[in-house]
């Protein structure tokens, strides 16, 4: 897993190779918070943070990560981090080329059923 932050006007890339296998319980946890009729948002989004720096090490702190993490694309680094790195989820690009060629081969094969009823 691999993350970027801005800390002091400086890109500053973050790597981590190893992930205890404690932590894919405290991320099914988060998920399922997330998932819960009681979530709150701040809530989630502190929980997520602190997953992610405990994920790195504390290679960088909560506050460094808060301020250093572009907002614009920040739900697909929560995602790349804790639901691919962490829960083991198909990365986006795949769930993408995955709903594609579902939506091919549906289509294919409404128009193999609509010719063979001709």
């Amino acid at each position: 897993m691999e993350i970027t932050l801005r800390i002091n006007g400086e890109d500053k890339k973050f790597v981590q190779e190893f992930v205890p296998l404690k932590l894919y319980r405290k991320a099914l946890e988060v998920e399922k918070y997330a998932q819960s009729e009681k979530m709150d948002e701040e809530e989630l989004f502190d929980k997520r943070l602190n997953l992610i720096v405990e994920a790195f090490e504390k290679q960088f702190t909560k506050d460094e990560l808060e301020n250093g993490l572009n907002a614009i694309k920040h739900q697909e680094v929560f995602y790349n981090i804790i639901g691919v790195g962490i829960l083991g989820y198909r990365p986006l690009e795949e769930q993408e080329d995955l709903g594609k060629y579902l939506k091919e081969l549906v289509e294919n094969e409404s128009q193999s059923t609509s010719e063979s009823t001709k």
